[in-house]
Formats: C-alpha cells, structure tokens, sequence
C-alpha cells in the first residue's frame, strides 16, 4: 500500500530525468531532506511546472513508493521574486544550496534547520547586495549551518591546553577543530596555518549575532578573501 504525505517544502535542486520528468531535491519542514521523482512535470501542459521550480518553497504532495517518492501535486506559498531578478543573489543561492545539501542527512527533520532555510532566503530576498557584502552573507550563512550541525570551531582557547589565544600567537589547526597557541604547536599532526585576528573576529560575530548586526560590518577584499580561505579549507575538512 502505497502512502500519501502533504508537507511544506524549499526545492534546492532539480535534475532532468528522461525526456520529460525531474528530481525534485526538497528540504521539508516534516521530513528533511527528501528526493521526490516529478512525472512529465518538463512537459508544456504540466500542472506542477508552475509551483515546482527550484528555489521556491512550496506546498508539496507525494506518495511513498517501495523504491522512491512521486510528487502528485504542488503549490506555490512563496517564489522569492527578489531572489530570482538578481543574478548575483541566484548564484548565491545555487552555491549555497548545494553545500546546504552534501552537509545535511537524508530524511533528517529539523526545526532549527526548517527555521534556518526560512532565515535564508527570506533575507536573501529582501537584502540588496554589493558584490562584497554577498559574500560575507554567503560565509555568515555558511558558518551558521556548521554550527548548527555540530562543527562550530573552537575561536577563544588554544583546542590543546584551554588557555586564551593572544593575538600574536594564533594558529588555525582544522583536523584539531581550531586554534591553537605557539606553545602546543608541536602537537599538532598535520601542518597549521597562521590565521589573521581580523578573520577570527569575524567569525566570532557570525556565530554569536544576527544577520542584522553582521551586514553593518564594513569589510574590505582583503578580510573576505581570508575569510574564503579558512571557510574552504574548513568546509573540506569536514566533507572530506
């Protein structure tokens, strides 16, 4: 017997699926991350075209098969128009989402995450963005989901001994999960990095304020282009 779900849901991808149909990768408020096969929904006269497009959050309907779930009917509750007329804020949420989908579980609900995706784009929506501030928005976001699944750093004590970093002697150990002082460096198994005290005040702010406070920062190339180094380098120790 096959089983029938309505839930509420924020399409984060789509991937063409034989000549006419699609799958639909949906975060949904009951049941997480889910994938959902849409039936010729790539067809002209598809009624679920209109409301399944990605980056909408949408009413969904689906039926749990043996093998996977088909989406049988959908509509739209918010398509984010200031979102999909602004190509850096498009790119943006495709760069997010993706990373938002290889660190999120399958079938996982969250409310904190359920929540977090409505702070997301609802923000993204209204927000206008300079070239800069998208991407401390982009980082602000990316380190908020970090913490949220459990990998907030360690960015006031040296991760070895637990006494207070100085700003002279900082270092950015990522297997270790943090910083790290100059007198246990020599514990450290893979190489460090020095990590400038701007970047770490920065992310200090991002996890402990609002994205209200966040965007009055004034931050120059330099700090962001800091701050994208240690994110990256962050994120691929964790997705590794």
């Amino acid at each position: 017997m096959f089983l029938n779900h309505r839930t509420q849901g924020f399409i984060l991808k789509k991937e063409n699926n034989g000549e006419a149909n699609q799958i639909l990768l949906v975060y949904t408020k009951d049941f997480g991350k889910i994938e959902v096969s849409a039936k010729a929904i790539r067809k002209l006269n598809s009624k679920l075209k209109s409301s399944a497009q990605v980056f909408y959050l949408s009413e969904i309907e689906f039926v749990q098969g043996k093998t996977q779930k088909t989406l049988t009917d959908a509509s739209s509750i918010e398509n984010f128009p200031g979102i999909r007329k602004d190509i850096l804020k498009l790119r943006l949420a495709y760069n997010f989402s993706r990373v938002f989908c290889e660190l999120v579980k399958n079938q996982e609900a969250d409310r904190k995450l359920w929540q977090f995706l409505n702070n997301f784009f609802s923000e993204l929506n209204s927000e206008n963005l300079t070239v800069l501030k998208a991407q401390l928005f982009y980082h602000f976001y990316l380190w908020n989901l970090l913490d949220l699944l459990g990998y907030r750093p360690e960015l006031n004590s040296c991760v070895f001994c637990r006494k207070k970093v100085i700003p002279s002697g900082i270092f950015w150990a990522v297997n270790e999960g943090g910083l790290v002082c100059r007198n246990c460096l020599a514990k450290v198994k893979i190489k460090t990095e020095k990590i400038d005290i701007q970047t770490i005040k920065i992310l200090r702010l991002f996890l402990n304020q609002g994205w209200q406070t966040i965007r009055a920062l004034e931050i120059g190339p330099k700090s962001i282009e800091d701050l994208r180094n240690v994110s990256k380098n962050y994120f691929n120790h964790i997705h590794k």
